[in-house]
């Protein structure tokens, strides 16, 4: 049986750290990666970008944010 590295190790620590859908995702990557990227690339859902980049706007107030913005166009 092979013996893992140290790098080895550390990576699949990350790798099981990460929430289920960032390890599929990273799973199709590697897949991709392994058949020399020959496939065409899977067409992505734009449902698939819920919920990324919302610690962005944690400490926002949407109605403010609106507003500044209305006020931008007048």
């Amino acid at each position: 049986m092979k013996q893992f590295t140290e790098v080895e190790r550390e990576i699949f620590k990350e790798i099981r750290n990460l929430p289920l859908q960032y390890q599929k995702k990273l799973l199709d990557v590697v897949q991709l990666l392994k058949r020399g990227i020959e496939a065409a690339p899977k067409k992505h859902n734009i449902t698939e970008l819920k919920g990324c980049g919302k610690e962005i706007w944690k400490r926002t107030d949407a109605q403010k944010y609106v507003n500044k913005l209305r006020k931008e166009w007048d």
